[in-house]
């Protein structure tokens, strides 16, 4: 059988079968699902408490810090032993990234990074755990899948924030993979903005991406190779999200083909008449359909315009 079919323990050095979560011969946990329950800790010193995501190569754990009042944190870990030499080159790449990004980065929507664990096998990012659900669960459970406008404005107005942090950011950071899974929203309606796995530094010059990577329906033409990404990829990204949470439908469905908003009813204070509305509505249509421009140079000019738009109209609608 093959090496790459076996899991070794850091521990004992035994080889065991690949999927293992446990040694057969010393019992020390392989994965960190062994830990859960066990009375071990991790590191010598986080408390494993439950699995709470499970991604392509790995999983997310949530966690207890012992040397810091139990306050609650996330592991994020990447099992490199099964796959092939190329792929665990490219997750370590993701997993090196992430922890580059977020370990210079300190904004109130974005988690904070704790420390970077690398075993000859497995790698870990150690974060904030963030209590709550992505904002495609919350959307989903709206009726219709449609969000009340008022709610709409304070999520845009929130991603502009962190967006414009990024963009500012010397040398910019363009976030590249915008999507309501990629959002965490905390009960209390406080986003925060997770994994940075294909964010990348902006490079003025280059005629294009070295690769093409982001999610059908949000990403950018320009991320599928034709030019190079630029701060305005994000801004694609948030006016399909925008138009997504507005009418309810999932841009990855059709991609770059975007329903007209006008047609979207919504539900308008007292205070405005119908014909306020209409030109209201009307204004959100264009700075909308306007982001998701198949042309980047046609998208507004930076987040922060479109920011300052959707206050304007946000103080209009209140």
């Amino acid at each position: 059988m093959d090496s790459s079919s076996f899991l070794s323990c850091t521990t004992c050095g035994a080889l065991n079968i690949a999927g293992s979560v446990s040694c057969l011969r010393c019992q020390h946990p392989l994965l960190l699902e062994a830990y859960a329950g066990s009375g071990m800790l991790f590191q010598n010193r986080y408390s494993i408490i439950s699995k709470i995501g499970v991604g392509g190569f790995g999983a997310v754990y949530k966690a207890s810090d012992t040397r810091q009042d139990d306050s609650l944190v996330a592991i994020k870990e990447a099992c490199l032993r099964e796959l092939t030499a190329q792929q665990a080159m490219e997750v370590a790449d993701v997993f090196q990234r992430e922890a580059d990004l977020l370990s210079e980065l300190t904004h109130p929507s974005l988690p904070r990074m704790y420390e970077q664990i690398r075993e000859p096998e497995r790698l870990y990012l150690v974060m904030d755990f963030l209590a709550g659900e992505t904002l495609e669960d919350y959307q989903l459970k709206s009726p219709d899948r449609r969000l009340v406008l008022s709610e709409v404005f304070d999520i845009g107005l929130q991603l502009c924030d962190v967006l414009e942090y990024l963009h500012m950011h010397q040398p910019p950071i363009i976030f590249r993979d915008l999507k309501p899974t990629n959002i965490m929203r905390t009960p209390e309606g406080k986003l925060y903005v997770i994994d940075f796995g294909i964010a990348r530094f902006f490079k003025p010059g280059r005629p294009r991406d070295t690769i093409a990577l982001g999610s059908p329906g949000y990403a950018a033409p320009e991320q599928y190779g034709r030019a190079q990404t630029t701060p305005r990829a994000d801004i694609y990204s948030l006016g399909a999200i925008l138009h997504q949470l507005l009418t309810g439908k999932d841009p990855s469905e059709s991609p770059f083909r975007f329903a007209p908003l006008r047609r979207a009813s919504t539900h308008s204070p007292g205070s405005l008449n119908s014909s306020m509305v209409e030109t209201m509505m009307d204004s959100l249509a264009i700075l909308i359909d306007s982001m998701v421009e198949l042309e980047q140079n046609k998208r507004p000019v930076s987040i922060a315009f479109v920011k300052q738009e959707l206050h304007l109209l946000a103080k209009m609608w209140a």
